[in-house]
């Protein structure tokens, strides 16, 4: 079985909108000047002992995923630069989306692929440095599975509760 590798998975941020409006999207792929981006799924558990045990429980509650992307490096030809920018020079977040598409797993059709879009909140956490680089966290909900279709014109997204992949 051969090994997965990191380019093929894409990760398409929407640089409409700041509100979280799903109206006309336009889809960049982000990764330029970033070395790392990872998914992180931060369980969240609650843990109690009630008398009649000499062991806790834990159990599950739900997960909080988040991505920490450190030091992008600024590009001035990047339209995810460009969008990130904007929030930094107000000074504000953004309420978007972003499309993960696993380029290993097709649906039959040429140029479609696994997808799963999440509404997303964008924060900036750090600008410059000696490097002009800036550093900003995602935070994840309400994961859709589906297939994107991906073209030299960008991304569509189609949302399908269980894919036939």
């Amino acid at each position: 079985m051969a090994q997965l590798f990191r380019d093929q998975f894409e990760h398409w941020l929407n640089v409409a909108t700041i509100d979280g409006s799903t109206e006309n999207p336009s889809y960049k792929r982000e990764g330029r000047g970033v070395e790392s981006l990872s998914i992180s799924f931060n369980a969240q558990t609650e843990t109690y002992k009630d008398i009649t045990q000499r062991t806790s429980t834990t159990e599950f509650q739900s997960y909080q995923l988040s991505s920490s992307i450190s030091g992008k490096r600024c590009k001035p030809d990047d339209p995810v630069y460009d969008y990130l920018y904007n929030l930094k020079a107000k000074a504000i977040s953004a309420n978007t989306q972003l499309v993960e598409i696993n380029k290993a797993k097709t649906n039959g059709t040429a140029g479609q692929y696994l997808a799963t879009k999440y509404d997303v909140l964008i924060t900036i956490n750090e600008w410059l440095g000696d490097d002009v680089t800036i550093s900003y966290d995602i935070n994840y909900e309400k994961p859709v599975q589906g297939y994107a279709t991906v073209s030299a014109g960008g991304i569509t997204f189609t949302a399908d509760a269980e894919p036939s992949y």
